[in-house]
């Protein structure tokens, strides 16, 4: 898991974990991946394939063609893990 998270992949995960809002009662991101690439300062198209990646691993789920994602308790036991080693470095 952590030779997955040590990259950029991490670094959008967190974005969009920081980012997520409440809406109909479910937790979501509501950012497209124009506007995760311009807060990370990364091209849209690496966006996007991250974005993929961390679907298929399922890290998020993705509601929407225009940016409605929400993290999976997978992400937040990743993000959890991943913040602890930050802490311990």
């Amino acid at each position: 898991m952590s030779d997955f998270f040590m990259n950029d992949k991490y670094r959008v995960l967190k974005c969009m974990a920081t980012r997520q809002i409440p809406v109909n009662g479910e937790t979501v991101v509501k950012l497209s991946q124009q506007e995760i690439a311009d807060i990370l300062d990364f091209a849209k198209p690496k966006v996007n394939t991250i974005i993929r990646e961390l679907k298929d691993a399922g890290y998020i789920a993705q509601h929407s063609t225009r940016g409605k994602y929400s993290l999976t308790s997978k992400a937040m036991d990743a993000l959890n893990t991943m913040s602890e080693m930050e802490a311990q470095a």
